[in-house]
């Protein structure tokens, strides 16, 4: 609220922002109260989720978490002494954690994290938060007591800014290890890939439903901002969204993180290897805007990709038997193309696992108010603590146009 006052006496002009202007539409209408919070993702090896999970429930945050692999390109000398490398991929599972917490605990809330698992060791895994929209039960709170207790100053870690999360839906089977091949080419980050289920679009194409199946695969990426757009052009025309429906690609902003740097595993020839070269410069320069090669205007032919801005992510989090509702009244208004995956709640309150749904969608700037206002309607938020709505901002989306 005080920041909206601050920018009308000040003047001050902010770029367009649809969950901002969601939160004054409700703000207005006085019936739900949106929470204005930092949404953290971590994506980090198996080998230590157990780790964190302990960290997130003496913290006393409410966490959904869903299974995943990684992707890295494993490299091998040839046999015999034959000059060269093979590569091949390497997937291991992996987990991701997300969270809210009030704003002004983010970095400390991360910082603790990162010295806990050890994530600026290139390898361990990825951590970001995304300044968002929630609407719950309750604002979300924390243990100031116990983060307090495990602050730490991480003097060899500064966390990056000018990120950009971008989330790949692809229709076809094995489309995703493709994708995240050339992601890794390009030297992007370590892939994540997920499951999902995703039916609505198929609806709008006739007789051509039936040949694509509803089960998807999700490509995650953490990259530069700055190219960003030219890795979404390239990306889409890499794996044909020209064609109906292979699939979208959309991305949303991060406010600060650390990105897992280590794409390649293999026998290493130096005394530091090039992954742990990028995460030192991007320490030193606090961001990774030294790392733009790519050219917005030439890197892709988007001709045939319907380039949407000003989008806005809306995610719903309900159990099993209340998703169809909520999901049928995200398509009666228009909004289509969502995907919905399964994720265990783990929350302090109340001291066990809860088995959900979780599902995403992006839409146009214009059809926010309306989604968000019918699935207020049918929610259950104001009686539990179970459904949470939230709403993020995604500067574009990557499609063919129906």
């Amino acid at each position: 609220m005080n920041d909206n006052i601050e920018m009308e006496k000040t003047g001050k002009n902010r770029a367009f922002s649809p969950s901002r202007t969601v939160w004054r539409t409700q703000m207005a209408k006085g019936i739900y109260t949106p929470h204005r919070v930092s949404l953290i993702t971590c994506m980090i090896n198996n080998d230590l989720s157990a780790l964190l999970q302990d960290f997130l429930t003496q913290l006393e945050v409410d966490t959904y978490i869903e299974q995943a692999r990684n992707v890295r390109e494993l490299v091998k000398p040839l046999p015999f002494g034959i000059p060269g490398d093979t590569v091949q991929l390497r997937s291991t599972p992996s987990t991701i954690f997300r969270f809210t917490v009030p704003r002004e605990n983010v970095k400390d809330t991360i910082n603790a994290i990162i010295a806990l698992a050890g994530l600026n060791v290139p390898g361990r895994g990825t951590i970001f938060s995304q300044d968002l929209m929630e609407f719950s039960n309750q604002p979300p709170t924390i243990n100031l007591a116990f983060l307090e207790s495990k602050k730490v100053d991480n003097e060899d870690v500064t966390l990056l800014n000018h990120l950009s999360y971008m989330i790949c839906v692809l229709s076809e089977n094995g489309e995703g290890d493709n994708l995240a091949k050339n992601a890794l080419d390009l030297g992007i980050c370590v892939p994540q890939l997920t499951n999902a289920t995703g039916n609505d679009i198929r609806d709008q194409l006739g007789l051509i439903r039936v040949t694509i199946p509803a089960e998807k695969e999700i490509v995650h990426l953490i990259m530069p901002e700055q190219d960003s757009s030219s890795i979404a052009q390239l990306l889409a025309e890499q794996a044909k969204l020209d064609r109906p429906g292979r699939g979208f690609i959309y991305q949303t902003p991060i406010t600060v993180g650390l990105i897992d740097t280590y794409m390649k595993v293999g026998g290493q020839k130096f005394a530091a290897s090039m992954e742990q070269v990028i995460a030192a410069i991007d320490s030193l320069k606090g961001n990774t805007n030294w790392r733009r090669r790519l050219d917005a205007e030439g890197s892709a032919d988007s001709r045939n990709a319907c380039v949407h801005s000003d989008n806005c992510e809306v995610t719903i989090i309900s159990d099993e038997d209340r998703i169809d509702d909520l999901r049928a009244t995200c398509l009666n208004v228009g909004a289509t193309g969502a995907t919905t995956s399964r994720v265990t709640r783990i929350s302090a309150s109340d001291r066990g696992k809860l088995s959900l749904v979780r599902s995403a969608v992006s839409i146009p700037a214009a059809m926010a108010d309306t989604v968000v206002d019918s699935l207020l309607q049918i929610s259950t938020i104001d009686k539990e603590n179970v459904d949470k709505i939230k709403v993020l901002d995604s500067p574009s989306t990557y499609v063919r146009s129906l």
